[in-house]
């Protein structure tokens, strides 16, 4: 974290530049997102920006977009924004932009760093009526940013972005952003974020400074399912190290040690859906409360409460059932994250070639082909 936020600072004082003039504002954000798959997701967002100290409402606009994950690192993103901007003359001129970007992530440290590549395209450029000269144009845009949990559900971004506009005209004129944003995951659906804003752009013939105060309030929409009729998936379980089902007697037992954890067999292709087996190694029976299953560390995914395991026993989940995991399960290169919090975790990365077969695990992570054998130590037929 210090040495991601000391990069940033030192790349925005190193830009600064004397401004003719300093402004202020505010801006005020609202969007809602919503995943429909692992892979594709669409947002709107709604935001107004104010200027002149928050006393000239300068542009409201509404961005309707879509994204498709291309692994664990990349997505990628299409968007569309319309625009109403108000002009000196106190009239609204309307206005389109396009966008295309790359969105990166990357774990580091306590925490992770993030990037974006964007480049933007605008069109019925607006204000020329009266006279002025606004370069919306092609823009090429560069985001590098950290983010680190400070605690629970806070996380605190620093970043900073450079725009090069009016690229077409042939004379590039660039500018700076730096943004510091506290955000706030309040539940799994509804998150703020509180940011002070600098821009400056200084290659302008009328060179200026901003300092914006910007509140964004995101809420998600539960993940899209189509509902297919098929049988409904099992109940969670836990099972034995013999394989029978198992009750746990009526004490209060240790947390488990997430070293002494495993996952014993996923199958990505599961009937009557995908399941996931997770095993102790322990040799008396902990408690999984609070541990947390998931395919992205961002994602809370199952929290577990209350789930006695016993000594060499595991813990049997299918998606969609009860007291289960509901993210589906790749058979391609997909990981299954189990965490503790954000810094303590293990993963595994699943490969499956055979929609007959599970992928089973040892307790050192190697993996092989097997025959399905959910809640039971080993299976009767597998192969390397």
């Amino acid at each position: 974290m210090r040495q991601g936020t000391t990069l940033i600072f030192f790349l925005a004082v190193l830009l600064t530049a004397n401004a003719q003039y300093t402004d202020t504002g505010g801006w005020l954000g609202l969007g809602v997102d919503q995943k429909v798959n692992k892979d594709w997701n669409w947002s709107l967002k709604w935001e107004n920006r104010w200027s002149m100290g928050g006393t000239w409402h300068d542009r409201g606009f509404v961005n309707a977009g879509v994204g498709y994950r291309l692994n664990k690192t990349w997505l990628a993103a299409a968007q569309l924004r319309w625009i109403e901007r108000q002009r000196y003359l106190g009239a609204y001129e309307s206005g389109r932009r396009f966008a295309f970007r790359l969105d990166g992530k990357a774990k580091s440290g306590q925490g992770e760093w993030k990037w974006r590549l964007m480049t933007t395209k605008a069109w019925k450029s607006m204000a020329f009526n009266e006279g002025a000269s606004i370069s919306e144009n092609l823009v090429q845009r560069f985001r590098l940013g950290y983010a680190r949990e400070l605690f629970d559900r806070w996380t605190l971004v620093p970043s900073y972005e450079f725009f090069a506009k009016d690229i077409e005209s042939g004379s590039v004129d660039w500018s700076t952003r730096v943004q510091v944003q506290l955000k706030h995951e309040i539940n799994q659906q509804l998150s703020t974020s509180f940011a002070y804003v600098w821009s400056d752009e200084w290659q302008t013939s009328d060179p200026w400074s901003e300092h914006v105060i910007r509140f964004n309030i995101n809420w998600r929409l539960p993940d899209f399912k189509i509902r297919k009729r098929k049988q409904s998936a099992p109940v969670a379980r836990v099972y034995s190290a013999e394989g029978n089902r198992w009750s746990p007697p009526r004490q209060t037992f240790g947390q488990c040690v997430i070293d002494q954890l495993y996952l014993s067999e996923v199958h990505p292709k599961g009937k009557p859906s995908d399941f996931i087996e997770l095993r102790s190694m322990s040799s008396v029976p902990c408690d999984l409360r609070d541990f947390s299953l998931t395919d992205d560390l961002n994602e809370e995914g199952l929290v577990f409460g209350t789930t006695i395991l016993p000594p060499g026993g595991c813990w049997l989940g299918y998606e969609g059932g009860k007291e289960s995991f509901s993210f589906g399960i790749s058979a391609g290169g997909e990981i299954i994250y189990l965490k503790l919090s954000s810094d303590e975790f293990r993963f595994w990365e699943v490969n499956s070639e055979d929609d007959k077969r599970s992928v089973s695990f040892d307790s050192s992570g190697n993996q092989k082909a097997s025959v399905p054998s959910p809640g039971r130590s080993e299976s009767s037929e597998s192969e390397d």
